[in-house]
């Protein structure tokens, strides 16, 4: 479970890509209580309401309202249960109460007694998200008739029938404060957690989601129990189940679950607090261990619902945009700032919008600041055009039409609109931002960013206040009451990726240069094409002392062509409709990845050769990322995950210092970075950049023979002259190396053990050893891992174990993460040592093998259902002469490995009795 976070969503349909670091904000006090549902002998029945661009909004007459949205082309299905509570709706010494509500629902209810054990059967993919507004739990699986009718009954009874108790809440507590601990580590989260509570002085959107530890950690057990009773009732959710199912066998499975439940006399309860207009700058100081010096300013802005907020989202996209936006011109490219964000939470009540820039180390921060206020403050002087806001206004349409492909995505999207009042408004939002203009957002700008309606904390006496007063919203109901939307986008064919049927059409071809291409053809939602190209290059004879040189080589090729500048690129991406990523951050490796529509199917390859033929590395640009990736190493220095991973890759690096792929520190890093020149890169781009020994995968509607001439036609002038040599793994094989490393003033430490294992993927026992891990710490809240350190202890927020194995390796690597607080630790080591050796004394069961062979088929199936992962495979297996045969096999293989075998593996490759072991966190304290 978690706290809800952002990633890799539209900027509608999120809020923006800084709430995936940003801690919950919460919301207004409650009164009134209302008596739990109760069963009824009559169930409930659904009654059709409405269309709207494909969705089907049903009725039960109990008061829940039902979306289904089918795609048959997907061989998976979504079901997601949205409440609406939030951390708004918590009493004062109550805060955290929604959050921690949500993980006490995974302790199963009266008829669903193990759920965890059978989530991980099922192949299931799960979670909840806690957020401002709303609470939901879902549910992601391989279509199957008897799974969905489980995770409906499973929904229904647990929303009237959870059965955690006292002692449950109790045990959870050290995992809950493990989070808060977690996010006390990053000094982003902390600051604008400490900008919200000083932004709002009365509305509950002041308040973390993970709430405050003395009001998690001393409310009374009945409290939480009312508070379930209160909001968790069927006139309160709204059940969206998405991708395949059988329309009138999953309405009669819901009329049979759901429909049992009876709606509450009581009315649900309505929140009445309106946060006063702010009358007057105000500051936070924030003063905690770290490296990097940051400076943020809020401002009161309407909610979601206002029509102002299209304009807001608009003029985000013009501040934040990485490549065109004012930000990056203005204090990024010229140094002020390492990164710069601007973003506004869509929230059903006024919220804030957020400006934020991070500094350099040791760096003074003034002009920083300066520029980050006039920036936004004298836009009336600096207005807004037209360009820019048709420039804003594709880069977010484009964002929102990709995030609408995914059914199952956007199913889970409906959750935030749901929150707002209704699901329909995803796509009247996106109406509206179609129609804004530059009069709009410059209006709005200088409506809200005035200086008596910033957060930055300084209270200064002013005789004229300029004051920005917020109107009201109209009604949902208003808003939306003759909205049809439009035509659902074209769904792709029903035909699902499993080996027969990639087999039956895939199509391969090698290049005069080389290049060996497989094309899998098939008609996808809204005509998308998948590809995945990699590009192996040079050797380490010719890039030692280029590896940094290397490093920023991909992502700087965005930067700038001949033919297009930085802000040409994303727009051009923008108008393409397409995503093309450019890395090379393996070393020897060119890595591109490109998502386009088949409309723009010729421009949008046109454009990748005209990227990956003529990058200008200018110089201006290569200090712009170098400072941004020394930043980014200068954070590390005292973060625990990153120092405790950087022991490990130091241990187990087994090359000589000097070779190009040498575990490397920090500072070498650094001195590296200092290196790097638009020459040098020029030269290595010059030398390196060839096709002669790439591999090419594309998955969409093409032809195979003319998508792989087209792309031939275009790459063959990369021809850089440098020899390839495959850069070999070297690895050491080490035991009982035990390492603990001090973090000074962090809440939260991170564990590592790991040992190599002789093993990988073609061989015997691979199967055996890949379940025995399952089993023990691979499969999440089912594993032994989380269910003693977790659940059990409550040592850990998380916890687990994987094999990191190559199928062209001939070792691989089996390594334990927990996070903890420091003082717990040591008994997370001492819990995993005992956890081993109850394996080896008493062995797992048959259950246990045979659950877990059951729930890896089923999600691999679900994996596969992904065609950008479809085109990462084919492209794999050429790299590593991997036949298709190999993933039948795995599927025949699994089902008869036997309970003896998975002992035998767990004994021989994972419990090792000279632990290796990576620590990283405040020891000190714990001496205090």
């Amino acid at each position: 479970m978690k706290i809800f976070t952002s990633k890799n969503k539209s900027k509608f349909t999120k809020t923006l890509l800084a709430s995936a670091v940003f801690v919950a904000l919460a919301g207004c006090s409650a009164t009134q209580q209302s008596a739990a549902p109760e069963v009824v002998v009559k169930n409930a029945t659904m009654d059709f309401v409405r269309n709207v661009e494909g969705i089907n909004e049903y009725t039960l007459s109990n008061g829940m309202k039902v979306l289904m949205y089918p795609d048959e082309a997907q061989p998976k299905t979504l079901v997601n249960i949205t409440y609406k509570v939030g951390s708004v709706h918590e009493k004062y010494g109550e805060t955290g109460m929604a959050h921690l509500l949500e993980h006490m629902l995974f302790k199963g209810s009266d008829s669903y007694k193990a759920i965890d054990t059978e989530f991980n059967k099922r192949g299931m993919r799960v979670n909840a998200t806690t957020w401002l507004d709303r609470t939901n739990y879902f549910e992601l699986f391989e279509y199957d008739e008897a799974n969905l009718e489980w995770a409906l009954g499973m929904e229904a009874d647990r929303m009237v029938n959870a059965t955690f108790t006292k002692e449950q809440l109790d045990s959870e507590m050290t995992v809950v404060r493990n989070e808060m601990e977690r996010g006390e580590n990053s000094p982003f989260r902390m600051l604008s957690s400490r900008l919200a509570s000083t932004a709002f002085l009365w509305h509950n959107y002041a308040n973390s989601t993970i709430g405050a530890r003395s009001d998690v950690e001393n409310f009374p057990f009945q409290v939480l129990r009312d508070f379930y009773k209160r909001h968790y009732r069927p006139d309160n959710a709204v059940l969206t189940v998405a991708g395949r199912f059988d329309k009138e066998k999953t309405i009669a499975m819901i009329e049979k679950t759901f429909g049992k439940l009876q709606q509450p006399e009581t009315p649900i309860e309505k929140l009445y607090t309106v946060e006063p207009t702010q009358d007057g700058e105000r500051e936070i100081n924030l003063r905690r261990t770290g490296d990097v010096p940051m400076i943020a300013a809020v401002y009161h802005v309407p909610s979601a619902l206002h029509e102002d907020t299209p304009a807001i989202q608009v003029l985000s996209q013009i501040l934040s945009d990485s490549a065109r936006g004012r930000m990056q011109k203005k204090m990024v490219e010229p140094g002020l700032a390492t990164g710069a964000y601007a973003y506004s939470y869509l929230l059903k009540d006024p919220s804030t919008f957020t400006i934020m820039a991070q500094g350099s180390k040791g760096k003074e921060t003034s002009a920083m600041e300066k520029t980050l206020i006039s920036m936004v403050e004298g836009i009336k002087e600096n207005t807004i055009s037209e360009a820019e806001v048709a420039v804003a206004k594709a880069a977010l349409l484009k964002e929102t039409e990709e995030a609408l492909r995914n059914v199952t995505s956007v199913g889970m999207e409906l959750s935030e609109y749901i929150a707002m009042g209704d699901y329909r408004y995803i796509f009247y939002f996106r109406d509206l931002v179609e129609k804004v203009t530059a009069a709009d957002v410059q209006r709005v700008a200088e409506q809200y960013f005035v200086e008596s309606n910033r957060t930055l904390g300084r209270f200064i006496p002013t005789k004229e206040p300029v004051r920005a007063e917020i109107s009201e919203a109209k009604d949902i109901s208003e808003l939306l009451a003759d909205y049809k939307g439009r035509k659902a986008v074209a769904n792709g064919e029903v035909y699902d990726n499993n080996v027969e049927n990639v087999l039956a059409r895939l199509k391969e071809f090698t290049w005069a240069t080389g290049t060996q291409v497989s094309v899998y053809p098939k008609k996808l939602r809204a005509g998308e094409v998948n590809m995945a190209m990699t590009f192996p290059v040079g050797s380490a004879k010719s890039l030692k002392g280029y590896e940094s040189d290397f490093k920023m080589l991909g992502g700087l090729i965005m930067s700038g062509t001949e033919k297009y500048s930085k802000e040409q690129i994303a727009s051009k991406m923008d108008e393409l409709k397409a995503s093309i990523s450019i890395s090379t951050r393996t070393l020897g490796e060119i890595n591109v990845s490109v998502k386009a529509v088949k409309e723009n199917l010729d421009a949008t390859l046109d454009f990748v050769q005209e990227l990956l033929a003529n990058p200008t590395f200018k110089a201006s640009e290569v200090e712009i990322d170098r400072k941004a990736m020394i930043t980014g190493l200068e954070m590390n220095r005292s973060e625990p995950s990153s120092v405790a991973v950087s022991i490990l890759s130091k241990t187990f690096n087994g090359h000589e210092a000097g070779h190009p792929s040498a575990f490397k520190t920090i500072d070498e890093q650094i001195d590296g970075l200092k290196k790097v020149t638009s020459k040098r890169l020029q030269n290595l781009h010059s030398s390196h950049f060839n096709v002669s020994n790439g591999f090419v995968a594309i998955v969409g509607d093409v032809d195979p023979k003319i998508i792989s001439t087209q792309l031939e036609m275009r790459l063959s002038e990369l021809n850089g002259k440098a020899t390839f040599a495959k850069l070999e793994d070297e690895v050491n094989e080490v035991t009982g190396q035990e390492n603990w490393v001090e973090t000074p003033d962090k809440a939260n430490a991170q564990l590592y053990i790991a040992h190599v294992v002789d093993l990988n993927p073609q061989e015997d026992d691979y199967y055996a050893a890949y379940i025995a891990n399952q089993i023990f710490g691979g499969s999440g809240f089912a594993s032994r891992l989380m269910q003693r350190i977790r659940v059990k202890e409550g040592y850990s927020y998380g916890t687990g174990s994987w094999l990191q194995m190559e199928f062209d390796e001939e070792k691989g690597m089996y390594i334990m993460s927990a996070i903890a607080a420091p003082e717990n630790m040591k008994k997370v080591v001492e819990a995993y040592k005992e956890e081993v050796q109850k394996v080896l004394d008493e062995g797992f069961s048959d259950k246990e093998v045979t659950d877990a062979i059951n729930g890896a088929l089923k999600s691999l199936r679900v994996t596969w259902s992904s065609e950008a992962y479809i085109a990462r495979m084919l492209n794999g297996n050429k790299q590593m002469d991997r036949d298709m045969k190999w993933f039948s096999d795995y599927q025949e293989t699994l089902p008869t490995v036997t309970v003896e075998q998975v002992n035998a593996a767990f004994a021989k490759y994972i419990a090792q009795q000279e632990l290796n072991i990576f620590a990283a966190g405040d020891w000190a304290k714990l001496e205090k």
